[in-house]
């Protein structure tokens, strides 16, 4: 039996990690960890240990004792904050890992746009702002009637919002300096992208793409008291094949990591001729419901295990299989994933299929 150390795993792509490696054949004893003694409630794992915050010292301390003690063959970190101090710390972690370089993990989303620029890649123009002054100045050389303001760091759409003029923007980012939440040069105003909201989830070993898939994002959950609209996991979602996207998303990748190995999220959004444009790149993370398309596809779509990605993941990184090299395209087109609070989880068909999935 293979004994496996989850971080995070209270959150959503926790608990979908290890509902994903339940549904497999095989049978797993998992340790779940994270620091909220609530949500550790959801995971469906064999113990629950209530840990420090990725940033307390002692986060790394309690990860090297329980490897130790309880013989764990694999550690997985589901949250991006806690792959990067796995990643820095990997010579302390006794267990095998399947992690990028730390340093690619903490590539902030500025530094990824410039990267992908300089090669010419489709990114949404950017600029950055170290005083209320350049506010006014992004928004002149723009002049566009909306921009997006946002974040350099963090997921779930941190700090976002799209605002109609420079007035809009200097109270928001004005709103989060105050309260000491941020600084300016922590935000970055961008283009507005109008179109679709892509993501191209992918796993990589040595250098070469073992697996890839599109979905796009139809609806939030609660958008509709977030300021921008975006929460960070959807409630909607469905599978699309468009070859364009995958040879963005392989070059994306490339592009900051000249070795892929493990896993690399991109979103991406279309500009207002449909163009598709790179917003950010999480390494060494799976988007929260890329491990529930693993769990359909071993329980309601019957695939092959391997199509299973965090099944396939932990194979590849304890070194159990040679990499199959699925290519793009792992799940049918189509497929919509539906979800809500307290309503289920359920996949859905325009022609009018409909299947609960949990």
């Amino acid at each position: 039996m293979k004994r496996v150390l989850v971080t995070g795993a209270g959150g959503i792509g926790g608990v979908n990690f290890v509902r994903a490696l339940r549904a497999s054949k095989e049978k797993f004893f998992i340790i779940g960890t994270d620091f909220n003694p609530f949500y550790l409630q959801f995971p469906d794992v064999d113990v629950r240990i209530n840990s420090p915050r990725h940033s307390d010292p002692n986060f790394i301390k309690l990860l090297t004792k329980l490897i130790d003690e309880n013989k764990i063959d694999f550690l997985h970190p589901q949250p991006s904050s806690e792959a990067q101090v796995v990643s820095k710390e990997r010579e302390m972690i006794d267990a095998n890992i399947f992690l990028p370089k730390e340093e690619v993990i903490a590539r902030d989303k500025l530094a990824t746009q410039l990267i992908l620029e300089k090669i010419g890649l489709p990114v949404a123009k950017t600029k950055t702002v170290q005083s209320t002054e350049m506010i006014d100045t992004a928004f002149e050389s723009f002049k566009k009637d909306k921009l997006w303001v946002r974040s350099k760091s963090g997921a779930g759409g941190n700090l976002s919002l799209s605002c109609n003029n420079s007035e809009e923007a200097k109270l928001w980012i004005n709103l989060w300096v105050k309260k000491g939440k941020a600084k300016f040069n922590d935000f970055m105003i961008q283009e507005y992208l109008p179109g679709r909201n892509l993501a191209w989830d992918s796993i990589w070993y040595e250098g070469k793409m073992v697996a890839s898939f599109t979905r796009e994002r139809l609806e939030y959950p609660f958008k509709h008291i977030s300021p921008s609209g975006i929460t960070g996991t959807p409630t909607v979602s469905r599978i699309i094949i468009d070859e364009s996207i995958n040879k963005l998303g392989e070059n994306a990748v490339k592009a900051i990591d000249p070795i892929p190995h493990g896993n690399y999220a991109v979103d991406l959004k279309d500009d207002s001729s449909g163009k598709p444009c790179i917003t950010e790149i999480d390494a060494g993370k799976f988007h929260s419901t890329t491990p529930l398309w693993g769990y359909i596809s071993t329980k309601i779509l019957q695939k092959e295990p391997m199509k299973n990605l965090p099944y396939l993941y932990l194979l590849l990184g304890i070194g159990e299989i040679d990499p199959p090299f699925l290519g793009h395209d792992i799940y049918p087109e189509g497929l919509y994933l539906l979800r809500h609070i307290d309503c289920g989880d359920w996949l859905w068909r325009e022609n009018g299929y409909k299947a609960q999935i949990l």
